[in-house]
């Protein structure tokens, strides 16, 4: 198993924020993109059919693409809290963040 690198600066904007980590490697995120990976325990099961995906995605991107705060949640990942709607009680964990960055470069 590969190790991943490790979240060296996190850097928020208006409507996306830059992750940087200390291979430095540098990956960009819109906010959209993080609340449509949402990991909490009432947004993974919106994903798991075609048609629930497609209502999800349809919810979401009526949202604003909005600056979120940021806590950290121990030494496992980050929570992001929207002032408008939507969810935040998701914790995103570091190679969570890692892999949503990377498939946001692949794409």
């Amino acid at each position: 198993m590969t190790s991943l690198p490790s979240l060296k600066e996190l850097e928020r904007r208006e409507t996306d924020m830059i992750l940087r980590y200390a291979d430095d490697t540098e990956y960009i995120v819109d906010y959209i993109t993080l609340r449509l990976r949402c990991p909490c325990a009432n947004c993974d099961p919106r994903r798991d059919t075609e048609g629930r995906l497609t209502e999800f995605e349809a919810e979401v991107q009526l949202q604003r693409n909005e600056k979120p705060s940021i806590e950290k949640s121990g030494h496992f990942g980050l929570q992001f809290k929207w002032d408008g709607s939507g969810c935040n009680s998701g914790i995103f964990g570091f190679d969570l963040l890692h892999s949503i960055a990377k498939s946001c470069a692949d794409e």
